[in-house]
Protein backbone atom coordinates (compact mmCIF):
# COMPACT_ATOMS: atom_id res chain seq x y z
CA UNK A 1 0.00 0.00 0.00
CA UNK A 2 1.50 3.36 -0.99
CA UNK A 3 1.06 6.64 0.86
CA UNK A 4 -1.68 7.90 -1.48
CA UNK A 5 -3.77 4.78 -0.90
CA UNK A 6 -3.17 4.96 2.84
CA UNK A 7 -4.19 8.61 2.98
CA UNK A 8 -7.33 7.94 0.97
CA UNK A 9 -8.29 5.01 3.17
CA UNK A 10 -7.73 7.02 6.35
CA UNK A 11 -9.85 9.90 5.05
CA UNK A 12 -12.69 7.55 4.17
CA UNK A 13 -12.62 5.77 7.54
CA UNK A 14 -12.52 9.09 9.39
CA UNK A 15 -15.38 10.49 7.30
CA UNK A 16 -17.57 7.47 8.02
CA UNK A 17 -16.71 7.54 11.72
CA UNK A 18 -17.19 11.30 11.85
CA UNK A 19 -20.57 11.11 10.15
CA UNK A 20 -21.65 8.47 12.66
CA UNK A 21 -20.69 10.46 15.75
CA UNK A 22 -22.14 13.70 14.34
CA UNK A 23 -25.35 11.82 13.52
CA UNK A 24 -25.51 10.61 17.11
CA UNK A 25 -25.12 14.18 18.31
CA UNK A 26 -21.97 13.46 20.33
CA UNK A 27 -19.94 16.27 18.67
CA UNK A 28 -20.45 18.92 16.01
CA UNK A 29 -19.15 18.68 12.45
CA UNK A 30 -16.44 21.35 12.95
CA UNK A 31 -14.86 19.29 15.73
CA UNK A 32 -14.90 16.16 13.58
CA UNK A 33 -13.25 18.03 10.69
CA UNK A 34 -10.53 19.43 12.95
CA UNK A 35 -9.76 16.16 14.72
CA UNK A 36 -9.93 14.13 11.50
CA UNK A 37 -7.55 16.46 9.69
CA UNK A 38 -5.11 16.38 12.59
CA UNK A 39 -5.18 12.57 12.77
CA UNK A 40 -4.57 12.14 9.04
CA UNK A 41 -1.70 14.62 9.18
CA UNK A 42 -0.04 12.89 12.14
CA UNK A 43 -0.43 9.39 10.70
CA UNK A 44 0.84 10.33 7.25
CA UNK A 45 3.79 12.21 8.78
CA UNK A 46 4.68 9.17 10.90
CA UNK A 47 4.43 6.89 7.87
CA UNK A 48 6.60 9.24 5.85
CA UNK A 49 9.29 9.33 8.53
CA UNK A 50 9.20 5.54 8.85
CA UNK A 51 9.59 4.88 5.13
CA UNK A 52 12.38 7.40 4.75
CA UNK A 53 14.70 5.88 7.33
CA UNK A 54 17.94 4.46 5.92
CA UNK A 55 16.75 0.86 5.72
CA UNK A 56 13.45 1.96 4.14
CA UNK A 57 15.18 3.96 1.43
CA UNK A 58 17.53 1.09 0.60
CA UNK A 59 14.62 -1.36 0.49
CA UNK A 60 12.67 0.97 -1.84
CA UNK A 61 15.65 1.35 -4.16
CA UNK A 62 16.29 -2.41 -4.15
CA UNK A 63 12.66 -3.04 -5.13
CA UNK A 64 13.05 -1.14 -8.41
CA UNK A 65 13.17 -3.81 -11.15
CA UNK A 66 16.08 -2.25 -13.05
CA UNK A 67 18.32 -2.11 -9.94
CA UNK A 68 20.71 -5.05 -9.92
CA UNK A 69 22.57 -4.32 -6.70
CA UNK A 70 23.02 -1.68 -4.03
CA UNK A 71 26.12 -1.03 -2.00
CA UNK A 72 25.33 -0.20 1.63
CA UNK A 73 26.77 -0.52 5.08
CA UNK A 74 26.38 -3.94 6.77
CA UNK A 75 24.11 -2.38 9.40
CA UNK A 76 21.63 -1.21 6.78
CA UNK A 77 21.88 -4.47 4.86
CA UNK A 78 21.01 -6.40 8.00
CA UNK A 79 18.02 -4.10 8.56
CA UNK A 80 16.75 -4.58 5.03
CA UNK A 81 17.52 -8.30 4.74
CA UNK A 82 17.08 -8.20 0.96
CA UNK A 83 18.69 -10.39 -1.72
CA UNK A 84 19.37 -7.37 -3.95
CA UNK A 85 21.52 -5.54 -1.41
CA UNK A 86 25.25 -6.29 -1.29
CA UNK A 87 27.56 -5.10 1.47
CA UNK A 88 30.48 -2.79 0.75
CA UNK A 89 33.87 -4.09 1.88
Amino acid sequence: MNSEQLTSLLRTVLQVGGAFIVGRGWVDDATVATVGGALVTLIVTGWSLYTRRSAGLVASAAAVPSVQSITASPRIVDAVASDKVQTAH
